[in-house]
């Protein structure tokens, strides 16, 4: 028992002279080759929206990312690091203009059945305002490279995020009132028949339950916005 107590101090020990040791390379190590150089303009693609789209809601949120690494030796657990990166991420949902818009006229009411509203991806970070932190004993010796594989995550964490139903609804109202601006102006002012005097814009997603249709009239026999 006492050799083993001995052969796990040691063990812990050299862990440590290492980490310091990486700690110091890392700090005095030479310049390493110049990195990857191109024209800019070689590299970009431009790409059409068929239609177009209608960005219809944003959202702001600070978003904290964790990951904690349990380390062991000879199944004795000896310590654990944490890492966490914090940033803030912006949320941009739209509606697409090429899909069929059903819209309705009745009793001085444009009923409109909108697409549904999606996440617009990649969800936009600030990259200047990102923080990280590692802490633990072996934070170190092990950190930097947990933080590098966090932050590759927060990508595709954001883009699922962005797609929830929590998320999606929490925006919803603000996308229906960008709606009724866009139908207000581009359908019923601009096309002006009927008179858009005392017409009103009730304005539902293709996404929502049927219940939420409310005393609304259905949308039969109703007029296309686009195709």
């Amino acid at each position: 028992m006492k050799l083993q107590r001995f052969l796990l101090v040691a063990v812990v020990l050299a862990s440590l002279g290492a980490n310091a040791y990486f700690v110091l390379q890392r700090m005095t190590a030479a310049p390493g080759p110049a990195g990857f150089t191109h024209s800019a303009l070689d590299h970009i693609e431009v790409m059409r929206t068929k239609g177009g789209l209608l960005q219809v809601s944003t959202l702001r949120s600070p978003e904290l990312f964790q990951t904690t690494q349990d380390h062991t030796i000879f199944g004795v657990h000896v310590g654990k690091t944490t890492s966490q990166i914090r940033v803030p991420a912006t949320f941009h949902y739209h509606v697409e203009l090429a899909p069929e818009w059903k819209i309705t006229v009745r009793n001085n009411t444009f009923i409109v059945i909108a697409p549904r509203v999606k996440a617009t991806l990649p969800v936009a970070i600030d990259t200047a305002k990102l923080e990280k932190l590692t802490s633990g004993t072996w934070s170190l010796l092990t950190g930097q490279s947990e933080l590098d594989q966090l932050q590759k995550s927060i990508t595709q964490s954001l883009d699922q995020k962005a797609a929830t139903p929590l998320f999606i609804q929490l925006q919803r109202e603000a996308a229906r009132k960008t709606v009724t601006e866009f139908v207000t102006r581009w359908v019923v002012e601009q096309r002006g028949s009927p008179p858009a005097t005392g017409y009103t814009v009730r304005v539902f997603f293709a996404d929502e339950p049927i219940e939420a249709l409310g005393s609304a009239p259905l949308p039969l026999g109703g007029t296309l916005l686009n195709k």
